[in-house]
Protein backbone atom coordinates (compact mmCIF):
# COMPACT_ATOMS: atom_id res chain seq x y z
CA UNK A 1 0.00 0.00 0.00
CA UNK A 2 1.08 3.31 -0.44
CA UNK A 3 2.64 4.99 2.75
CA UNK A 4 1.21 7.75 4.39
CA UNK A 5 -2.46 7.21 2.32
CA UNK A 6 -5.44 5.91 2.72
CA UNK A 7 -7.12 4.24 0.71
CA UNK A 8 -10.77 5.08 -0.46
CA UNK A 9 -13.96 3.31 0.68
CA UNK A 10 -16.34 1.93 -2.01
CA UNK A 11 -19.09 3.93 -1.18
CA UNK A 12 -17.00 6.73 -1.77
CA UNK A 13 -15.51 5.88 -5.08
CA UNK A 14 -19.55 4.78 -6.05
CA UNK A 15 -20.91 8.48 -5.17
CA UNK A 16 -17.51 9.68 -6.99
CA UNK A 17 -18.52 7.50 -10.14
CA UNK A 18 -22.17 8.28 -9.88
CA UNK A 19 -21.29 11.91 -10.30
CA UNK A 20 -19.51 11.28 -13.07
CA UNK A 21 -21.77 9.28 -15.00
CA UNK A 22 -24.58 12.30 -14.46
CA UNK A 23 -22.01 14.30 -16.20
CA UNK A 24 -21.21 12.20 -18.71
CA UNK A 25 -24.82 11.33 -19.59
CA UNK A 26 -25.57 15.21 -19.49
CA UNK A 27 -22.99 15.59 -22.24
CA UNK A 28 -24.38 12.38 -24.22
CA UNK A 29 -27.90 13.80 -23.91
CA UNK A 30 -27.55 17.56 -23.09
CA UNK A 31 -26.97 19.19 -26.45
CA UNK A 32 -29.56 17.68 -28.35
CA UNK A 33 -30.11 15.97 -31.71
CA UNK A 34 -28.01 18.55 -33.61
CA UNK A 35 -24.95 18.14 -31.81
CA UNK A 36 -25.46 15.09 -30.73
CA UNK A 37 -22.13 13.91 -32.27
CA UNK A 38 -20.31 16.54 -30.28
CA UNK A 39 -22.15 15.21 -26.91
CA UNK A 40 -21.23 11.71 -27.63
CA UNK A 41 -17.52 12.54 -28.34
CA UNK A 42 -17.07 15.11 -25.49
CA UNK A 43 -18.60 12.21 -23.09
CA UNK A 44 -16.16 9.78 -24.19
CA UNK A 45 -13.27 11.70 -23.90
CA UNK A 46 -14.53 12.95 -20.56
CA UNK A 47 -14.50 9.37 -19.65
CA UNK A 48 -11.27 8.08 -20.73
CA UNK A 49 -9.60 11.20 -18.75
CA UNK A 50 -11.46 12.44 -16.88
CA UNK A 51 -9.02 11.06 -13.80
CA UNK A 52 -6.38 13.57 -15.11
CA UNK A 53 -8.32 16.84 -14.94
CA UNK A 54 -7.15 18.32 -11.32
CA UNK A 55 -4.18 16.46 -10.11
CA UNK A 56 -5.98 13.05 -10.13
CA UNK A 57 -9.58 13.80 -9.65
CA UNK A 58 -12.35 13.49 -12.07
CA UNK A 59 -14.86 15.91 -10.77
CA UNK A 60 -16.97 13.39 -9.11
CA UNK A 61 -13.73 12.46 -6.82
CA UNK A 62 -13.23 16.53 -6.50
CA UNK A 63 -16.64 16.47 -4.94
CA UNK A 64 -15.98 13.77 -3.14
CA UNK A 65 -12.28 14.20 -1.76
CA UNK A 66 -10.88 11.24 -3.26
CA UNK A 67 -7.85 10.85 -5.83
CA UNK A 68 -6.17 8.98 -7.82
CA UNK A 69 -2.77 8.11 -8.10
CA UNK A 70 0.24 6.08 -9.21
CA UNK A 71 0.89 3.10 -6.59
CA UNK A 72 4.10 4.90 -5.60
CA UNK A 73 2.14 8.01 -4.67
CA UNK A 74 3.05 9.99 -7.93
CA UNK A 75 0.34 11.93 -9.30
CA UNK A 76 -1.35 10.43 -12.47
CA UNK A 77 -1.23 12.23 -16.08
CA UNK A 78 -3.46 11.70 -18.94
CA UNK A 79 -1.93 9.13 -20.03
CA UNK A 80 -2.41 7.30 -17.37
CA UNK A 81 -5.98 8.40 -16.91
CA UNK A 82 -6.65 6.66 -20.39
CA UNK A 83 -5.07 3.05 -19.51
CA UNK A 84 -7.12 3.24 -16.12
CA UNK A 85 -10.37 3.91 -17.80
CA UNK A 86 -10.12 2.92 -21.22
CA UNK A 87 -12.31 -0.13 -20.03
CA UNK A 88 -15.33 1.85 -19.40
CA UNK A 89 -15.97 2.42 -23.12
CA UNK A 90 -16.43 -1.06 -23.07
CA UNK A 91 -19.92 -1.90 -20.90
CA UNK A 92 -21.52 -0.16 -24.09
CA UNK A 93 -20.83 -3.07 -26.12
CA UNK A 94 -20.64 -5.40 -23.00
CA UNK A 95 -22.41 -4.29 -19.93
CA UNK A 96 -21.61 -7.04 -17.64
CA UNK A 97 -17.85 -5.73 -17.63
CA UNK A 98 -18.84 -3.22 -14.99
CA UNK A 99 -20.02 -5.89 -12.63
CA UNK A 100 -16.28 -7.36 -13.74
CA UNK A 101 -14.88 -4.34 -12.35
CA UNK A 102 -16.86 -4.47 -9.08
CA UNK A 103 -15.72 -7.98 -8.46
CA UNK A 104 -12.11 -7.19 -9.33
CA UNK A 105 -12.45 -3.82 -6.58
CA UNK A 106 -13.99 -6.41 -4.05
CA UNK A 107 -11.61 -9.02 -4.25
CA UNK A 108 -8.60 -7.13 -4.64
CA UNK A 109 -7.14 -6.38 -1.17
CA UNK A 110 -5.27 -3.15 -1.78
CA UNK A 111 -9.43 -2.06 -3.31
CA UNK A 112 -7.88 -1.74 -7.28
CA UNK A 113 -10.37 -2.29 -9.59
CA UNK A 114 -9.43 -4.05 -12.86
CA UNK A 115 -8.17 -0.67 -14.67
CA UNK A 116 -6.20 0.40 -11.23
CA UNK A 117 -4.04 -2.71 -12.27
CA UNK A 118 -3.82 -2.13 -15.70
CA UNK A 119 -2.56 1.07 -14.99
CA UNK A 120 -0.62 0.86 -11.84
CA UNK A 121 -2.92 3.17 -9.71
CA UNK A 122 -5.04 3.44 -6.59
CA UNK A 123 -7.30 5.92 -5.32
CA UNK A 124 -6.53 7.28 -2.10
CA UNK A 125 -8.60 9.96 0.23
CA UNK A 126 -7.12 13.36 -0.30
CA UNK A 127 -5.46 14.20 2.73
CA UNK A 128 -2.61 12.19 3.63
CA UNK A 129 -2.86 10.27 6.85
CA UNK A 130 -0.32 9.76 8.89
CA UNK A 131 1.94 6.32 8.90
CA UNK A 132 2.58 4.77 12.31
CA UNK A 133 6.18 4.72 12.92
Amino acid sequence: MTEGFSPADWQTRSLAFLIDMILFITLFYGLGTTYHFWGVFLSMIYMVFRDGLFSGQSIGKKVMGIRVVHTDGRPISFVDSSFRNVVFLVPYLLPLFLVIETVALFRSPERQRLGDRIARTRVIRKEAIPALA
